[in-house]
Parts: structure tokens; C-alpha cells; sequence
């Protein structure tokens, strides 16, 4: 740690303002109490003033280089000796250069005792302001050093969660559409090739993307249309997609590989539940800053859905609490024969 107060040019003007309201206050007071002239008074004044300014500078190094781990009696010690010396230096330093300057009648008036008594708990209390600001200025800044680091454990931490998660994303999906693959192969081999490049550059998609916390949505409908290409390829006209995302929605941030599990769901829960057609519409809008996408499904109430891995929407629900640290973000509305998934993702 630098010196508080000789590393920033605005402390050391303001540490320089104070020391020269003290010298002025000092003057006046050896012009009231020891009615001396105004020039051995502002020499005084100066002299006791400009040594404390440096001394009161040195202060710092003993109090932050000293063991602080140690004992509060051996730490009470070693002030206590700190400040016997500092005061010593300060009170023969000035008399010594006094002594260069007045006459001996000024000297005994400035320096009888009962004036050294009151300079040596003056400079015993400058002292110990000196120690307490010091030592406040110490915890003040260890304080804020833990704040940082546990300001940067929780980042790296939600950073590891963040990748976890996307890191179940991509197997989940791989797993559900090399089964496709497979069940085609024997059926339609040239739809099973088709299905095996589109989810090839589905895949390096999601790769190369894998880094980005952010990205505009238009990017990620891009990755949508990739995933909905192949799932066609299995499902063919029984699956049906509407978009409705108004152009100034396009350039707006999302998370990367947010939507690619609530098609999925909406595939996995409507179509594969479902022997008639299935409408998957999108709608996206903005309320207040925050980017509204509303993703809805038909589906059949008689049909047993399928029990998943526990990956799809909690897994979204996670990742939003984790980027937004919010956990209001994602709804799910069922009536009707509709099924509704609406994200709010907050322009940060």
C-alpha cells in the first residue's frame, strides 16, 4: 500500500491546508498567551508546524510496516515508542533551530516547563491522531481488498456456474438428435446425412460461441433456424414455426445459447407428444429497457410428456439468475392447450 497522503497530489494539498490553518492558529495563540511580537510568533509557529508536517508524514512507516499481528500490549508498546520519539525529535529539533534565532529571554518564556509540558501533550495527541487515521486508513483499505477478492471469487464462481450450465446444453441436445440420426438411418438415410451437416454446423456454432457471455439476438435466431432445420428433418410438416420479432429487438444483447432449450422444450413436449401438428410461435418486444420473448406451443392435454433430464427450463432459469442476479425473469403460463415460456432479458 502507497502512502495515503503523499501518493494522491489532492491528499497532500489538503494535508498541506490543514498543517497551515494549524501554524496559523499556533501564531495566534503564542501572540494571546505568551504575548510575544508577531515575527518570533509566526517563526514559532513555522518552525513547530513544518516539523510536525514531515514527521507526522514518517508516522506511516513504522504503523504500517510494524507487526500488527502481534499482541494489542506489544502493539501498545510499540506506539508508545514510536511516539516518545517522534515527540522528542519534534520538541528538540525545534528548540535547537529556535535556539539559532531568539534570544535566551524568548527561549526560557517559550520553553519553561510548564510550556514544554504543554507542547510535549500537544505533540503527544498530534500523535496519536496521526495513529488513528493511519490505522483507519489501514482497515478502511483491507477491507476494501477483501471486498475485491470476494468480489472477483463470486465472479469466477458465477463464470464456472455460467460454463456448467452451457456445458449440459450442448451434450443434451447432441443426445437427443444423434437418436434421431440413428432412427433415420435405417428409414431415410439421405434425411439421417442431412440432419448429421446441419447439426454439425449447429454444433460449431455453439463452439465457437461457447466464450461470449453476450450477444445480439439476431445471432442466436440465426442458431435457432439451424435447430429448427434439423429437428424438420426428423419431424417434417408436423412441426410449424412463426416468428414475429420486430427489427429493433434484433440488435438487443441475450445470452448466448438462451433460446436453443426453449425450442427444445417446446419440441420435446409438443411435437413429440403430439400427432398433429405443432405451432411453435415467437414474439419478442421491448417494455422498459427489458427485451420480452414470448415462446408458445400447442400440445395435447391426454398425452404423458416425457420426463426429461432436469436440464431445459431450470437450466435457463439458473443462467438468468446467474447473469441478472434476478429470479423473476422466466414464466410459464399453461391454458388452453398452450403452452407459454416468456423470458424478460434487462439491456444491462
Amino acid at each position: 500500500m502507497n502512502h495515503p497522503i503523499v501518493s494522491e497530489l489532492r491528499i497532500l494539498k489538503l494535508y498541506a491546508l490543514v498543517w497551515l490553518i494549524v501554524c496559523a492558529v499556533h501564531a495566534t495563540l503564542n501572540v494571546i498567551i505568551y504575548e510575544l511580537p508577531l515575527e518570533p510568533a509566526i517563526i514559532d509557529s513555522l518552525t513547530f508546524t513544518v516539523l510536525m508536517f514531515f514527521l507526522g508524514l514518517s508516522i506511516w512507516f513504522p504503523i504500517f510496516y510494524g507487526d500488527r499481528t502481534k499482541g494489542k500490549l506489544s502493539v501498545a508498546i510499540q506506539i508508545l515508542v514510536v511516539g516518545s520519539i517522534i515527540v522528542f525529535l519534534w520538541l528538540f529539533l525545534g528548540y535547537q533551530f529556535l535556539e539559532l534565532i531568539f534570544s535566551v529571554e524568548i527561549i526560557t518564556e517559550l520553553f519553561d516547563r510548564n510550556a514544554l509540558i504543554i507542547r510535549a501533550t500537544v505533540g503527544g495527541l498530534i500523535f496519536m491522531i496521526f495513529v488513528m487515521i493511519y490505522y483507519m486508513l489501514i482497515f478502511y483499505n483491507e477491507l476494501e481488498e477483501k471486498n475485491r477478492q470476494h468480489e472477483t471469487m463470486n465472479r469466477l464462481l458465477r463464470e464456472t456456474e455460467l460454463n456448467a450450465l452451457k456445458s449440459q446444453l450442448n451434450p443434451h441436445f447432441l443426445f437427443n438428435s444423434l437418436n434421431s440420426v440413428s432412427s433415420l438411418t435405417i428409414t431415410e438415410p439421405d434425411a439421417a446425412r442431412t440432419m448429421i451437416n446441419k447439426l454439425s454446423e449447429f454444433m460449431r456454432y455453439s463452439l465457437k460461441k461457447n466464450e461470449d457471455a453476450l450477444l445480439p439476438l439476431r445471432d442466436e435466431l440465426k442458431n435457432i433456424a439451424r435447430y429448427l432445420e434439423i429437428e424438420k428433418v426428423r419431424f417434417g410438416d408436423r412441426l410449424l414455426c412463426e416468428l414475429e420479432i420486430p427489427n429493433e429487438c434484433k440488435d438487443k444483447k441475450v445470452p448466448v445459447l438462451i433460446l436453443q432449450p426453449l425450442f427444445e422444450n417446446a419440441v420435446k413436449h409438443g411435437v413429440y407428444e403430439s400427432i398433429e401438428p405443432v405451432n411453435i410461435r415467437t414474439y419478442c418486444r421491448l417494455i422498459d429497457n427489458e427485451l420480452e420473448l414470448s415462446i408458445i406451443n400447442n400440445y395435447e392435454d391426454d398425452n404423458v410428456q416425457r420426463k426429461g433430464a432436469g436440464v431445459g427450463l431450470d437450466n435457463v432459469r439458473n443462467r438468468l439468475h446467474l447473469i441478472y442476479n434476478r429470479s423473476d425473469l422466466l414464466t410459464i403460463n399453461k391454458e388452453n392447450h398452450y403452452f407459454e415460456v416468456l423470458i424478460r432479458l434487462p439491456q444491462i
